[in-house]
């Protein structure tokens, strides 16, 4: 079980780092690596986008590119609040309060980041991008609550099983 903790702290601290590091970044670095990222995406996804004219696939990269980051933003969130609560559940014996603690972590992260962003060079901090983060930390944190509930109840059975 030891072994469990410090392997899903370590993913839960790397997973802050990572987003600490995207955070870090200038407004010209950030913005180049979300539009590359935009149009590998498009890339794949869009029909035809090879034969495009440079000025199509340009204008279609703009147009996908706000909903690009926000996806992200949404995703690391997400694993942030899927890991905050993993490892709130081995310290915190009851249910809501593990949740509750998870949460309100992934939140305070959330607008830590954001204000973070506003030290960045070329960025800002966004009140809505608190809100998308929260929003996919909540995400997160029901599935791996979903996720534990299921491996609760699974290793209740087994001990039923095996007495």
């Amino acid at each position: 079980m030891k072994k469990r903790k410090i392997f899903f702290l370590i993913l839960l601290i790397l997973c802050m780092i990572v987003i600490f590091m995207f955070s870090a970044q200038n407004g010209g670095t950030s913005g180049n690596l979300s539009e590359g990222i935009t149009y590998n995406i498009a890339k794949i996804f869009v029909d035809d986008f090879e034969n495009m004219t440079f000025v199509q696939q340009k204008n279609l990269v703009e147009e996908m590119h706000f909903y690009i980051r926000k996806m992200a933003h949404f995703s690391i969130y997400a694993l942030l609040g899927f890991l905050a609560c993993i490892n709130s559940r081995f310290y915190i014996t009851k249910k809501k309060k593990a949740l509750a603690v998870s949460l309100v972590f992934c939140l305070l992260y959330a607008v830590s980041d954001e204000i973070h962003q506003l030290f960045s060079d070329g960025r800002y901090g966004s009140p809505v991008d608190v809100m998308i983060d929260f929003s996919g930390s909540c995400v997160g944190t029901a599935v791996a609550s979903v996720i534990l509930a299921f491996i609760t109840k699974y290793c209740n059975k087994k001990k039923a099983y095996d007495k």
